[in-house]
């Protein structure tokens, strides 16, 4: 139950990206029951079957003496038990003949009883981190991330692991082996579990690059396994996660009541779960368990932003995907060198470049439930842009969950405000810290690249940038304008200002371009969803904006304040003002809605940490703090200035 290309067996990649794909054999007749007896239901996989295998649940509280019993009455009647579970399931997997299924079934204790079936694996600096960093189709090789999954533990439940890979730089470990095969190495021959664990964390071709790898094998050398295996190894992680976890399965099989039941424990546990949707080109409701509603279900996109569709294994699609994500040519860690890679195709490719992203999110937010996490990728991906989406979310992954003035690095715009009064800081309960004097401009923003907001100010007496606790740099002179942003996309802010004097822009490092005039009010914001900043200005005198190399529109009036932000989580900066002669905010071809007063200040920034812009305004006469929608907080005083 891999996902992956066929160049491998059955495991979804290409090279095995990995899907489980639980085939079934003719489902086996059921008996009559005893005359006053009652038989436990006989729940019959669909696929490949595995003849006189069967997965055994008890009842929920059924004591220990009662599953005692049970499991005596098997072994009397020559039944061999593989596998027990006590946390994501309360059962045993077991070969049984035709009487000792009879019998199972007439204990009172049993709930249900499934016939065990086959799961595949469902596959078949990579293009696909690159991908999922920006929101346009336009590549550059750079792969940049304000978060790499320190402390977040991934349970890889696959063919194993090599974990003296050098991408894994010790951070990788095979902590449970239940195919009873003997063997401790990835042994199938694409490397299907080492290929997955390497996008999920590995150092150069992973998504979340410190992250801990636990690999759980489920996967002897061969493209199958049984699905009540694969059971008892999400059964081992329910039951010695460490925490805060994320597990990928790329793996599936045809639906089975067991295997939902299995994962839904795990992720009741408040572990997220992340499983590939299938390469069989068929509807992914079909599959376990990729058809658990709080699973977050991937598809396979291919460099071109379409659903993968080729001869090796099709994407699966419908209502039971999540999203989508990079899943073919994926290039990741080989099994059978400690500095080897290859290349593999399919959905066992996409699902842990979603489990890597759920492990960035969960080293900010460590707390967050798995539905939170589902929520949190899911809102923040970019809409629209796959092809062939067939009844699908137009969603793609994308991993920058960035919010602004998160002074912390949690994801969240923290109640932050600085006092020219005294150069203080005062970030609300976190700290306070003084930088800067009288006279100075706050810039506050991310110029190391690590996911938090750094207090910054920025002179213009000299036009020197002070960064706390990194660099003093000139750049710029009195009267210029300071505009830092990310120009290139690598995840570091830049140093920049506009010089209405000749309307020049001046980016330390990259270049220096006219664009605008004097009394233009300049803006950096990422209108194009290629996750870079493009150079704009708003022109008061007559409500025009005009974005360089895109275009110009008019939107707003004289005395209008720009607040241009991504307000609906599609990726791109929208076309926003608000007005303080009547406390509107009108967002270009959204909505326009009244918050807030003349002499308020407006904040764009995500105050929740669910990857949107929240509309909000700080009142500079009381030092209230009022975010729509969300709460209203005292912080900061007549004077202050408010990080945004």
């Amino acid at each position: 139950m891999l996902l992956g290309r066929r160049t491998v067996p059955r495991l979804l990649v290409t090279a095995l990206a990995g899907a489980l794909v639980a085939s079934a054999l003719p489902a086996a007749a059921q008996a009559a029951p005893a005359p006053g007896g009652t038989l436990a239901p006989l729940r019959a996989a669909t696929g490949e079957l595995i003849a006189g295998s069967y997965i055994v649940v008890y009842k929920k509280d059924t004591a220990a003496p009662a599953t005692a019993r049970v499991e005596t009455g098997v072994r009397s009647q020559g039944g061999q038990i593989s596998h027990r579970y006590d946390t994501a399931l309360r059962g045993f997997a077991a070969k049984l003949s035709s009487t000792a299924l009879d019998q199972v079934r007439r204990d009172p204790n049993v709930a249900y009883v499934e016939t065990d079936s086959v799961m595949r694996l469902e596959a078949t600096a990579s293009w696909g981190i690159d991908r999922i960093n920006q929101r346009g189709r336009t590549l550059d090789g750079v792969y940049a991330a304000n978060s790499n999954g320190t402390g977040v533990h991934a349970y890889v439940i696959d063919s194993g692991v090599r974990t003296t890979h050098n991408e894994f730089g010790g951070r990788a470990t095979l902590d449970a082996n239940v195919v009873g095969d003997g063997r401790s190495d990835d042994c199938i021959a694409s490397g299907h579990g080492t290929h997955v664990s390497g996008t999920v964390g590995g150092a150069t071709t992973g998504v979340a690059r410190s992250v801990r790898i636990h690999g759980v094998r489920v996967f002897g050398c061969g493209r199958t396994t049984p699905t009540s295996t694969v059971i008892a190894g999400v059964n081992w992680v329910t039951n010695n996660a460490q925490f805060p976890a994320v597990i990928n399965m790329s793996l599936g099989g045809s639906a089975s009541t067991a295997m939902d039941d299995a994962t839904n424990a795990a992720i009741n546990r408040g572990i997220t779960v992340v499983a590939s949707a299938g390469n069989e080109g068929a509807d992914a409701c079909g599959n376990s368990p990729a058809r658990v509603p709080r699973v977050i279900t991937v598809a396979n996109s291919t460099s071109g932003d379409a659903r993968f569709n080729g001869v090796l294994g099709p994407s699966n699609f419908g209502a039971c995907v999540d999203l989508f994500a990079p899943g073919t040519d994926i290039v990741s860690a080989l099994n059978t060198s400690d500095t080897g890679t290859r290349v593999l195709t399919g959905t066992s490719m996409a699902a842990p470049h979603v489990a890597g992203v759920a492990a960035l999110y969960l080293n900010r937010h460590a707390t967050a439930s798995p539905q939170q996490v589902r929520d949190a990728i899911v809102r923040n991906a970019t809409a629209g842009v796959v092809t062939d989406v067939q009844g699908s979310p137009n969603l793609l992954l994308n991993s920058t969950l960035d919010a602004v003035a998160d002074v912390n690095g949690d994801g969240v715009t923290d109640f932050t405000v600085w006092r020219p009064a005294n150069g203080t800081w005062y970030a609300r309960n976190l700290f306070s810290a003084q930088w800067g004097l009288p006279g100075d401009v706050p810039v506050s923003a991310d110029y190391n690249g690590d996911g938090v907001t750094d207090i910054a100010v920025w002179r213009p007496s000299d036009g020197v940038w002070y960064v706390a606790n990194q660099f003093t740099i000139q750049w710029g002179q009195s009267g210029d304008i300071p505009v830092p942003a990310d120009y290139n996309r690598d995840g570091v802010t830049d140093l920049a200002v506009f010089r209405p004097s000749n309307g020049t822009w001046y980016v330390r490092g990259l270049w220096s371009v006219q664009w605008g005039q004097a009394g233009d009010i300049p803006i950096a914001a990422d209108f194009s969803g290629d996750g870079m900043a493009e150079v704009a200005v708003f022109r008061p005198s007559n409500g025009t904006w005009h974005v360089r190399l895109l275009w110009s529109v008019q939107w707003g009036q004289s005395g209008d304040v720009p607040v241009a932000s991504d307000f609906n989580g599609d990726g791109v900066a929208e076309v926003a003002v608000f007005r303080p002669s009547d406390g509107m905010w009108h967002v270009r071809l959204l909505w326009s809605v009244q918050w807030g007063q003349s002499g308020d200040v407006p904040i764009a920034g995500d105050f929740n940490g669910d990857a949107l812009t929240d509309v909000a305004v700080w009142r500079p006469s009381d030092g209230m703090w009022h975010v729509r929608l969300i709460t209203s907080v005292q912080w900061g005083q007549n004077g202050d200035i408010p990080a945004s």
